[in-house]
Formats: C-alpha cells, sequence, structure tokens
C-alpha cells in the first residue's frame, strides 16, 4: 500500500512565510514612522525660516539702520512660539552693516534657522 498524497503547506513553510512577511511589515512601518518625524522637523524649519525673513524684512524696511550688538525677541507663527536672535555688526566695508538672525522654538536649544543679509550703516 502507497500513503496518500497530501497537498499544501508544512507547518516549517508556514512559519517561515510568516516570519519573512512579519520582517517587511515592520520595515514598512518603520519607514512610514520616520517619515512622519521628518515631515514635522522640516515644518518647524520652515516657520523658523519664515520668522526669520519676517525679522530681516522688518529691518531692511526701516529707514535708519539698526544698532550694533545683539537684540532677542519672541513672536507666534502658526501657533507656535519662536524665540529669535539679531546681531548686527559692521562688515568688513564701514559703509555696511552685517545683520544675521537666528531663530529657535521656545524651550528648545537647537537652532533651526540662520539668516544673513548686509544694509547700509547709514
Amino acid at each position: 500500500m502507497t500513503a496518500p498524497s497530501q497537498s499544501g503547506f508544512s507547518l516549517l513553510e508556514v512559519v517561515v512565510a510568516i516570519a519573512v512577511f512579519s520582517l517587511g511589515a515592520m520595515a514598512t512601518l518603520n519607514v512610514l514612522g520616520q517619515s512622519g518625524r521628518n515631515a514635522e522637523a522640516d515644518e518647524a524649519r520652515l516657520i523658523a525660516g519664515i520668522v526669520a525673513e519676517n525679522r530681516i524684512a522688518e529691518v531692511m524696511a526701516m529707514s535708519r539702520p539698526p544698532p550694533t550688538g545683539t537684540t532677542r525677541g519672541s513672536e507666534t507663527a502658526l501657533s507656535r512660539k519662536w524665540d529669535w536672535e539679531m546681531r548686527v555688526a559692521p562688515s568688513p566695508e564701514p559703509r555696511i552693516l552685517r545683520i544675521d538672525v537666528s531663530v529657535r522654538e521656545t524651550g528648545r536649544a537647537q537652532v533651526l534657522a540662520e539668516y544673513s543679509s548686509f544694509r547700509a550703516a547709514r
């Protein structure tokens, strides 16, 4: 007598298939999570850049040049608080001022945007 032929997968084949599928699913979830974190960081850098550009635009629109030294302040943009620091110093050319603005989210140490510009000293 011959044994009846059986069709289907063995238990070992099923376990290996589940393990391979699980590894692929875990990698996909990791990539999706990282993508979300990157989007949040990109948004913060974009808003910080807008805050820095606004500070520079305000200085450029003033009729008189700003005094040399460091000025600090904060403002709200898109429902988030931002701290900025503006440094005004003479450039190598005496008739031109260098203006540097750095922006960080309030309560955080990391600078998210740094912009520089130049303006006439008179």
